[in-house]
């Protein structure tokens, strides 16, 4: 049961007359606020229901408006929000475990948040029906809006002191974890250092903490850390934005023609009108250089001016302005979004993905070419995959032929769906079209880093496309990423000297650091020994500190195979490492036994219950002779025979009368040999007797181990 904390403040004004209410909201990291306008001196509470919250408002006939409460949030902590009738109160329902508490601000303001937890019972709980409305309750001096800490008296809220105090420093971290305080403690100075005590009015408090909200800077107060409860921008509208107006029904040339020759007047003076609506037709048909050049005769910079801006930008690939006018648009329901999509390059979690389809719809054929694939793509990277195939649908039904970049948004769709044959199938036929252009050399760029991925290999073809791209392209933006894709597809032909050596002369950025990763995994699991330790050997200090905590368990792993305990225990105990540290553990156990450091592998392994250090913690045992400790760890790791077989060496009857195998019988063979004679000393001829057949029997047994151990060790 989702229970809220009880917070009941009642505080007593004059009489109020029934009116609206109404509640604002806002959406927060970590939690919901509501904030509902109230009248100074009302009373209110806040009760905990089932999956729930209850506001009591003491107004008769009070009414909560509700209308724009939703429009501001995109989690689902409140799921709704209801009121039965004139004077009921406000009925919360959660969408998860959540609690609620509330504060009063400013005596005009109660404060409801919403964030996840459980909630405990409060110590003296109010009934509903205790709210006083303030239209029957004697008129009583408000509390002011500023209390002076000196004028505090205690007990508060009937709490003792104790009470208030832990309830006061509790409520303080919590708002600072949750950024609606900011905590600023006071330098070190000369002042009383005293431990929290009880506020009385005699003693000289010195400040050292300042205590500012959220709430504040609704209130107008600045120089605030944390943003104000309706932080988001509003909304552009599209009849404020119009950009279906931005061409008229004749032709490009035709409109083109008539503003250019009405751009400039006598004495060259420039027409703003005209240059605007210049802006705004090389904008609508996709040319965002030219409209730039005409913004920039504009005299002033205005609003519009900086929205067709941002739109002309997204039409040549250029960053937005800064600051960008149409950032957080992406949540409204109108052609803003799909503009503050693609001036944003990245779909936000609140996105209104319905409205940026609906607007994507509605634009002109040769926007929906050029814009389509982009978006798609956007919506791949955000997961969004069936909303990127209705995009490239709505592109190919006004396409004859298909170009090559929808091809190329095609083939990053069916990647990330899990279609590996149709992404490679794809994506060959990108780099294979005519009009491939610049798509080409980044499908081979793919195709390159899906090959890696799958551990599959690169055809001579593409390796060759991979080298010529680079070096045609050497100077140009896709030229960096082309000499990474080149050194990649060599190091997948097993070229690894002609990878590394692509990487002498490069910086050590984190794309460049990732490739070279990415070159040392391959040379780590298809080098030839030779190889791989020629080129490890040789790396510096500072490159292999900067390897990636995988790259470096992997060559780790292959330097402990061939022997070398030393480079393999280097690369597993890099004090900056972090993941992995089981199969760090394990490795840098292997090198302690291989250098003869028993104890030192215990040590590394001693929490680890895998069946791989089960085997490293036998080795160990084997190491110091102790050979039931052995037996014990090999049983643990399931290997039976192994562990009896050194149940056997050390000469224990710990083996498994259920199971036969050779050490089993042999353990058998030696309980049975040392296991003393009966003898009869009062009938001689009888103890003799037995004497003699206990020989044989023991001869046979002496015979058949001897056969058992030559059958397993023949020299």
């Amino acid at each position: 049961m989702i229970r809220a904390l009880s917070l009941v403040l009642l505080t007593w004004g004059t009489s109020a007359s029934a009116q609206a209410l109404t509640v604002r909201s806002g959406e927060h990291e970590g939690y919901t606020r509501l904030v509902v306008q109230v009248p100074s001196g009302t009373g209110w509470m806040l009760d905990p229901v089932e999956n729930g919250a209850r506001l009591s408002i003491g107004i008769d006939n009070a009414t909560f408006n509700t209308a724009a409460v939703f429009d501001r949030l995109s989690g689902n902590r409140l799921q709704s929000l209801q009121q039965a009738g004139p004077g009921a109160a406000l009925e919360m329902t959660f969408g998860c475990d959540c609690v609620a508490t509330a504060f009063l601000h400013r005596q005009t303001m109660v404060v409801i948040d919403i964030a996840p937890g459980q909630g405990t019972p409060a110590s003296d709980p109010v009934e509903p029906e205790a709210l006083p409305r303030t239209a029957s309750i004697p008129a009583q001096k408000p509390l002011p809006t500023d209390i002076p800490a000196t004028e505090l008296a205690l007990p508060l809220l009937q709490l003792n002191q104790r009470n208030f105090e832990e309830q006061l420093a509790s409520r303080i971290l919590q708002s600072a974890d949750r950024e609606v305080v900011d905590l600023e403690l006071a330098g070190v100075g000369s002042r009383e250092s005293s431990s929290f005590g009880p506020l009385r009015s005699s003693e000289k408090l010195v400040p050292n903490l300042r205590l500012s909200s959220v709430l504040d800077e609704v209130s107008g107060l600045g120089n605030l850390a944390v943003p104000q409860i309706d932080s988001k921008p509003e909304c552009i509208t599209d009849s404020e934005l119009g950009f279906g107006t931005w061409s008229g029904a004749r032709s490009f040339s035709e409109d083109v023609a008539e503003l250019r020759v009405g751009l400039f007047q006598e004495f060259d003076r420039v027409d703003q009108a005209y240059a605007m609506d210049l802006a705004k037709l090389y904008t609508y048909f996709g040319f965002g250089v030219e409209a730039h050049q005409a913004l920039s005769l504009l005299s002033e910079t205005s609003v519009e001016q900086r929205r067709l801006a941002a739109i002309a930008s997204v039409m040549d690939g250029l960053p937005a302005p800064t600051p960008n006018p149409l950032a957080g648009q992406q949540r409204c329901d109108g052609a803003a979004a799909l503009w503050a999509l693609l001036s944003e390059g990245k779909l936000q979690s609140d996105a209104h993905v319905k409205a940026i389809e609906r607007s994507f719809g509605r634009l002109p054929w040769h926007l929906r070419q050029h814009l389509g694939p982009d978006i798609a793509e956007m919506f791949v990277s955000a997961g969004r995959l069936e909303a990127s195939r209705r995009i490239l649908r709505a592109v190919e039904r006004i396409l004859e032929d298909e170009p090559a970049d929808v091809t190329f948004a095609q083939a990053k769709i069916a990647d990330a769906a899990g279609d590996s044959d149709t992404a490679e199938t794809l994506l060959t036929e990108v780099i294979s079209a005519p009009d491939a252009a610049t798509d080409a050399p980044l499908a081979l760029a793919r195709l390159i880093e899906k090959r890696w991925s799958d551990r599959g290999t690169v055809s001579p073809r593409d390796l060759d496309l991979a080298a010529s791209y680079a070096r045609e392209l050497r100077k140009s933006e896709l030229g960096p990423m082309l000499a990474r894709a080149h050194a990649l597809a060599m190091a997948l032909s097993q070229d690894f000297t002609g990878a590394l050596a692509g990487f002498e002369d490069v910086s050590d950025s984190d794309e460049w650091q990732r490739t070279r990763d990415q070159v040392f995994q391959l040379l780590a699991e298809r080098a030839d020994d030779i190889t791989f330790l020629r080129h490890v050997m040789e790396l510096k200090d500072r490159r292999r500190n900067a390897l990636a905590v995988e790259t470096a368990v992997s060559m780790a792993e292959r330097l402990a195979d061939l022997g070398f305990s030393a480079q393999a225990y280097a690369l597993a105990n890099r004090p900056q490492d972090r993941e992995r540290s089981r199969d760090r553990a394990r490795l840098r156990a292997k090198a302690a036994l291989m250098d003869n450091r028993p104890r030192q592998a215990l040590l590394e392994i001693a929490d680890d219950s895998s069946d791989t250090a089960q085997e490293l913690r036998a080795q160990a045992m084997m190491q110091t002779q102790d050979f039931d400790a052995v037996a014990r760890a090999l049983q643990a790791g399931g290997k039976h025979e192994m562990a009896d077989r050194y149940n056997w060496l050390a000469g224990s009857g710990g083996a498994d009368e259920e199971r036969s195998n050779t050490f089993t019988d042999l353990s058998r063979i030696r309980t049975s040999l040392i296991k003393p004679v009966a003898r009869q000393p009062d009938k001689p001829l009888s103890d003799a007797a037995m004497l003699i057949q206990d020989s044989t029997i023991a001869r046979a047994q002496i015979t058949e181990m001897l056969e058992t151990v030559r059958a397993i060790d023949p020299n």
